[in-house]
């Protein structure tokens, strides 16, 4: 049943925001079948909103691993969201950050998110975790944008290193992991999920992550085209 794997306190703020926010209804592909790694576009913040408020099925969510602690959080928003990107005072910054990182960081724990360690050797971890995940039957979304703040429609540069999941998962099945491209439209209201893109047999491992890469930005943007979001 939907809501199973969540906790209380993501199943209660998600259902408060079901009755104030739009309703976004949702397409998923039917050659979507098992779990899968779906891959979203950031449009600052729009899309991780939209996919973990509107999304029907359990998913789990690759997330900043400042994100998921409290005392990690709180640093992150002092020393760089509300001070560097939002230009405040960092007294004001902290009188905020204190009570809203122990928000966010239990709501995201809440929702089951698997935390994305940037830049260090933990990243393995993050791997690791996904690929068990995977095994168990469970799916995941990740929002790989390089400028997450970029509000358009269109799905420009992206972090690849998400498609070395490819490699792991292999490793651990012998099977490939489907990568499927999900939309979120403003314009439509909607969350679209396309046909699912594998690595082929006899290709090359890091010449076929150069294909795949630009298969999955081209179908995003196609879909925002389609949508005629702006």
């Amino acid at each position: 049943m939907i809501n199973n794997y969540y906790g209380p306190l993501f199943i209660f703020i998600r259902g408060i925001f079901r009755i104030i926010y739009p309703k976004y209804s949702v397409q998923l592909s039917q050659h979507i079948n098992g779990p899968v790694v779906y891959v979203s576009h950031h449009q600052n913040l729009f899309g991780p909103f939209v996919t973990m408020l509107w999304f029907p099925k359990f998913i789990r969510t690759w997330i900043f691993d400042a994100l998921l602690d409290q005392h990690s959080c709180y640093k992150q928003y002092v020393n760089y969201t509300f001070t560097k990107r939002f230009g405040l005072n960092k007294f004001v910054a902290k009188i905020i950050a204190l009570p809203l990182s122990y928000i966010i960081s239990h709501l995201l724990q809440s929702g089951r998110g698997i935390p994305v360690y940037r830049g260090s050797r933990k990243i393995l971890q993050t791997f690791n975790l996904s690929v068990a995940v995977l095994c168990k039957g469970e799916s995941i979304v990740i929002f790989p944008d390089i400028d997450y703040r970029d509000r358009s429609s269109q799905t420009k540069e992206m972090y690849g290193g998400f498609l070395f999941l490819e490699k792991y998962y292999f490793q651990a099945t012998g099977q490939h992991i489907y990568f499927v491209p999900l939309y979120a439209s403003k314009n439509k209201r909607m969350l679209i999920a396309d046909k699912p893109i594998c690595f082929r047999n006899e290709a090359d491992f890091n010449t076929e992550r150069n294909v795949v890469y630009e298969k999955i930005r081209d179908c995003l943007n196609q879909l925002a085209a389609n949508c005629k979001d702006n």
